[in-house]
């Protein structure tokens, strides 16, 4: 008998994917990943400083470059406006993509700016070294199509750099000497496709690793839920007719309809269990919950040695029904009518001993049928954190000790 699933699957299972989707939704959010995932925007944050570097950089070496090669048939004018321009750029270019990123609209500005400047190289270069393909305008040219490859999707970046490379054609005067402008255009966008994919697969990877620890966690924490509720079956529907087919309740009687009815309010409360809230969980007082689980051990003495402790509302809740199924144990099969509860600990930590000197019996003898002390003591404990030990032997009592946190 399995009663419907109470709730706890769903926060134990959470992780960094969240609650389970539709497969639509999933569908959306792979799509996302595949071009904005952990490792793609790694690589656009690099590449916003590496931007950032070429363009600064570049203004400062080719400014010095420009005045140092620079002819009497060069006009001063011509020379110091477009430098100017230059740098100035690449400082509005280098706060922008600080603040913003390397969005589309600066990285095409930039390659606007640098097309203008190649456009008039005729202006700033001298003739011979256009000619001799060793102008400080190439390398310029060259660190527009970098970045533009680097930080935009192909159907914006190739475009881009094609427009670049006509321009230095068309300012060279020789549209031919572009030639090497669309040989490191091809070379670098194998080699940016290659890293994107790269980082594709590893998002993907990363991705389904994350999907896989999600279901195994809302596995577990399904499985932890149906041996709660087993417990649960175990400590009350199950241990009473144990006892009437024991003869425990010879005819009717108030204790049997008193635990009926007790049973059926944990049942009960089983299935309209709401599922448990992330926050913080109150500490609430031990007492008053050991006092009821003595008192429903009505064939039994049970002498408490209590001192003030406070524990989280569900830990306590799991250590009472412990030491409720301990009672339990003793009332069934110790051969006595009374037993001892010990309680020693403060607030946030609880060890209690539960005691008789009954006939006792050997831990390790015992059957794998038999799931009061494996589950309903042992298997509770550790599932709330804490640890449960047995310690007993023929004819010499039996000692259950429940402590929490482990």
């Amino acid at each position: 008998m399995i009663l419907p699933h109470t709730g706890p699957v769903e926060p134990a299972a959470n992780s960094v994917w969240g609650q389970i989707r539709p497969p639509a939704v999933r569908c959306r959010r792979a799509r996302r990943l595949r071009f904005a995932g952990p490792s793609d925007q790694a690589l656009h944050r690099l590449a916003g400083w590496y931007a950032i570097g070429l363009r600064l950089g570049g203004a400062v070496l080719f400014t010095a470059v420009a005045v140092l090669a620079a002819t009497k048939q060069i006009s001063g004018w011509w020379l110091g406006a477009p430098l100017t321009a230059l740098c100035l750029w690449s400082a509005f270019f280098a706060w922008r993509v600080r603040r913003s990123g390397l969005t589309p609209t600066v990285v095409l500005a930039d390659a606007v700016v640098i097309s203008a400047l190649a456009l008039v190289q005729q202006h700033l270069v001298p003739a011979v070294l256009i000619k001799d393909s060793t102008t400080w305008m190439l390398p310029l040219a060259c660190t527009s199509i970098y970045i533009q490859l680097l930080a935009l999707r192909p159907r914006l970046a190739l475009p881009g750099a094609a427009i670049v490379v006509v321009a230095y054609g068309l300012g060279s005067g020789h549209p031919a000497d572009a030639w090497l402008l669309v040989v490191e255009t091809i070379v670098v966008a194998g080699l940016v496709a290659v890293i994107r994919g790269g980082a594709g697969q590893a998002d993907a990877v990363v991705a389904a690793s994350l999907e896989t620890e999600r279901q195994i966690r809302a596995e577990e924490a399904r499985r932890a839920d149906e041996r709660e509720q087993h417990r649960q079956l175990h400590d009350t529907v199950l241990s009473t007719l144990t006892m009437v087919a024991a003869g425990a309740f010879a005819e009717p009687s108030p204790a049997l309809a008193a635990q009926a009815d007790r049973d059926l309010r944990v049942l009960q409360g089983l299935e309209g269990a709401p599922a448990a809230s992330g926050g913080l969980v109150p500490l609430t007082d031990l007492r008053p919950k050991l006092e009821r689980a003595a008192a429903s051990a009505y064939h039994l003495a049970v002498r408490l040695k209590l001192v003030p402790v406070t524990l989280p509302s569900p830990v306590a809740d799991q250590l009472v029904a412990c030491i409720g199924e301990a009672l339990r144990n003793v009332e069934r099969h110790a051969g006595t009518d009374q037993a001892e509860v010990t309680v020693t600990g403060g607030a946030g930590w609880a060890v209690v001993e539960i005691t008789d000197h009954g006939r006792g019996f050997d831990p390790s003898a015992t059957p794998p049928s038999r799931r009061g002390i494996r589950e309903s003591i042992t298997g509770r404990m550790l599932a709330a954190g804490g640890r449960a030990a047995i310690a007993s032997r023929p004819g010499a009592g039996t000692t259950v000790t429940v402590s929490w946190p482990a």
